[in-house]
Formats: C-alpha cells, structure tokens, sequence
C-alpha cells in the first residue's frame, strides 16, 4: 500500500501562524517583587547578568518573562511557567553575528552554502535558545533570500529559510518555508513525554522547531540525526521518527515506485530517501521536487513524498 503526503502549501502554514497568534493573550501585568525562588534560579543560572527591570512580566496562562542582558553583553529574556523556568532565548546582531556565535555554529552555518540571505526584515533574526530539559543550545537563524521574478510588483520575491544548529555544530534543520519561532512554543513538554518513549537508548536530544503546528524533536542516535515528530493535531502525540539514508539503498520495489513516479512526472527529480517509523511499522519515504530555489531566478518548487513500507 502507497501512501502519498505533499509538502504543505503556503496558506495552511500562514493560517496555522494566525491561529497561534490569536491565542487568549490578556497582554503584559506587571508585578513587583519578582518572586524570591525564580529571583534565586535566575542569578544562579545567569551569573553577572543585568535584569532590566525589577518587574516580573506575567503575560497569562501562568507565564512570567524576565529580560535581561546576559553578561557576554546579549539582550536575552528568560520565560518562567507558574516560576519555573523553562526557556531562554538570546538575541544575537543580525549584522555581525557571524562573529558573535560559537565558532562550531559558525563553521556549520557557513557550511550550509546560504550565500545571499537577507537579515533587514522584522521577522528575522539570530537567536540562542536553550530549554528546560534539552542537553544541548540550539541557535536559530531565521531570514529571507531574494529572487528576480518579473510577475512581483518591484521585480523580487523573498523566501522564508530557516536553519537550525546545535551547539556542537551538528546542522538540525534547514528548510524554505514559514517555520513558526522557537520563543513562541516556551513549553514543548508534552510533546517531550511523548516522543521521548520512543527514542532509542543512549540518544542525546539536541533540539527542535515547531512547523506548521507540529513540533520536531531532533536527536542523536548512534551519531545519526534523527527527526522525530510530534502533531499538535493528535494531542502532541508521537506520529514518526525519520532520517535521511543514502538513495542507493532503494530496494527494488522503491526503485520501481521512482521510476513509475519520474516517468509520470517529468518535471520533478527524486531527491531525498528517508528511512521512517510509525506506529504501524516502517516505511521508505522517496521525496521529489520540482523547481530549484537555489538560483538568483524564482521558479515553481513544490515536493511530494512517497511512502512504502520497508521490505
């Protein structure tokens, strides 16, 4: 049996934005003093940081943010949930942050091969962001790539890119579309308590994003990234865990699924082989994708993935 999943288009992600967006925000209360527990957590954790202010920002359902400076000079603000801590996120110049990142994450950004991102709108940014219960820092770059396109209105559209790093310089994510950022889910711990029965022993859990209402957990098993996937639509259950493998593994019915998909479908190229889990057992996933986003011009890119069980 084929199971057959197309990549998300633009509308569903833009409306999963607007629906987060439009949560049950009551807006900043301010109170004074900042409870003495979280007081003692922050300077414990943050030592010879500068708050700036001695107000604890409750926003609601329970969540309180401190911002501050760090004392490496970075403006930083540290989210507490009924006054644990659960994650801080760390803003970086969109300028020269190249400089300003630990030299590993430096060298696996570089390495991605991005060469003409633009940083100048308001939605992007560079951001250190660390989590309760997460062993690793991840560090996010979120910006636009320009493209000459004779149908927009001044010639150039702009794509969204996302990459996401640890901090050891392993690469976690690196995509063209609208992925939701990592300060606006403060608590993943449901989906933790779910994915986390089903990783391997001995994995090491590195980071995350959330796309499009999913969140990703990213992890290492046996020096192997892995991706596993949690649905918001499913109660933040566990739904898959996959990986790229090399496409010379194709069995001969998977390369049999390629061949029938590329000769009905001239305009695309198989270009990823994924090795992926789910409760009802294991499957290959073949990617295609029409359209390259990898040159100056725009043009028409879309992907669809196959899915057939493993033999």
């Amino acid at each position: 049996m084929i199971k057959k999943i197309s990549k998300y288009s633009l509308a569903v992600l833009l409306i999963s934005v607007f629906v987060l967006m439009g949560c049950d925000k009551t807006g900043p209360a301010p109170y004074d003093p900042i409870p003495e527990s979280v007081m003692e957590h922050f300077s414990h954790r943050y030592p010879g940081a500068t708050l700036l202010s001695d107000r604890f920002i409750e926003d609601y359902q329970g969540w309180a943010e401190l911002e501050f400076v760090d004392s490496d000079g970075f403006k930083a603000t540290a989210h507490y949930k009924e006054g644990i801590w659960m994650m801080t996120n760390k803003v970086y110049s969109k300028e020269n942050f190249i400089y300003q990142i630990p030299r590993k994450v430096a060298r696996a950004y570089v390495g991605t091969g991005v060469d003409n991102e633009d940083y100048l709108s308001d939605n992007s940014y560079v951001m250190e962001i660390s989590r309760r219960y997460f062993e690793k820092k991840q560090y996010e770059f979120c910006f636009e790539i320009p493209y000459e396109d004779e149908d927009a209105i001044n010639g150039v559209i702009y794509e969204s890119n996302t990459i996401a790093i640890d901090e050891d310089g392993d690469l976690l994510y690196y995509e063209h579309n609208y992925v939701n950022p990592s300060y606006w889910w403060r608590d993943i711990t449901p989906s933790l308590n779910s994915v986390i029965g089903f990783l391997p022993a001995g994995s090491t859990i590195l980071g995350s994003v959330n796309e499009a209402g999913n969140n990703l957990i990213f992890f290492k098993d046996n020096g192997i990234i892995k991706t596993a996937k949690s649905s918001q639509g499913r109660n933040w259950d566990w739904e898959k865990t996959y990986f790229p493998i090399d496409r010379a593994n194709l069995t001969e019915a998977a390369a049999k699924v390629r061949d029938e998909f590329l000769s009905e479908h001239e305009d695309f190229r198989f270009t990823t082989l994924y090795d992926v889990e789910d409760r009802f057992g294991k499957y290959y996933g073949l990617k295609f994708e029409k359209g390259d986003w990898n040159k100056a011009v725009a043009t028409d890119w879309s992907a669809t993935t196959i899915y057939i069980p493993a033999e």
